[in-house]
């Protein structure tokens, strides 16, 4: 049976929920708030990725047309809604934490986890903020119509440095794509192998 849900800051409830294997343990969900941000997140990557690498070949391949172009302007648009909503949810950690790992979960198992979380933070920070970079350097800040990025500040126009921007970029996205396919690992174990709730936590049913 679940107990009631405990109010925090921003009016976001945290669910205590029980009757999951392994020793029955109380697993604590993260905030409403919190499991929005990183679904909303979680779906522009796994969006934004594939996209960017799309655009990158035929880029490559000098086939700059309408799709081209269109793909373009959606890895632009992806990227800096990702960083706006990190931004958010660093934001929202400070001010309301996250809960604990359960008991279930070694303390081994418990470092890896916030290590790779934190790897995945710094990336999902520096990588769209290095693409914002690199098309203030070019610069290419249109996306469509009369809609632009506005340009980062201090970064001065320049092609050369755009492209060492754009080099450093790609190898931090396909970085945070590796771990990212990691990450789904683990959460699929936890689920389907482990079923220890600690999916649970991140998720809306139980």
């Amino acid at each position: 049976m679940s107990e009631a849900p405990r109010e925090l800051d921003f009016g976001i409830k945290l669910d205590f929920m029980t009757g999951w294997s392994k020793g029955m343990q109380s697993i604590v969900r993260y905030a409403f708030g919190w499991r929005i941000l990183h679904w909303a997140v979680a779906a522009l990557v796994l969006t934004t990725i594939p996209i960017g690498l799309t655009m990158a070949s035929r880029a490559e391949a000098n086939i700059f047309d309408a799709v081209t172009n269109t793909f373009y302007a959606m890895h632009k648009a992806m990227g800096f809604t990702v960083l706006s909503l990190m931004i958010l949810r660093i934001l929202m950690k400070v001010r309301i934490g996250t809960p604990a790992y359960p008991a279930v979960m070694s303390r081994r198992l418990a470092i890896i986890a916030k290590s790779v979380h934190h790897l995945i933070y710094v990336l999902l920070l520096v990588t769209p903020l290095l693409g914002w970079a690199g098309v203030t350097a070019y610069p290419a800040l249109i996306i469509a119509g009369g809609i632009s990025l506005p340009p980062l500040p201090f970064v001065p126009q320049s092609e050369e440095l755009a492209a060492r921007l754009f080099a450093v970029h790609g190898i931090l996205a396909l970085t945070l794509g590796a771990l990212v396919i990691g990450h789904i690992g683990a959460a699929l174990r936890h689920l389907v192998i482990e079923k220890d709730g600690i999916f649970q936590r991140m998720w809306f049913g139980k």
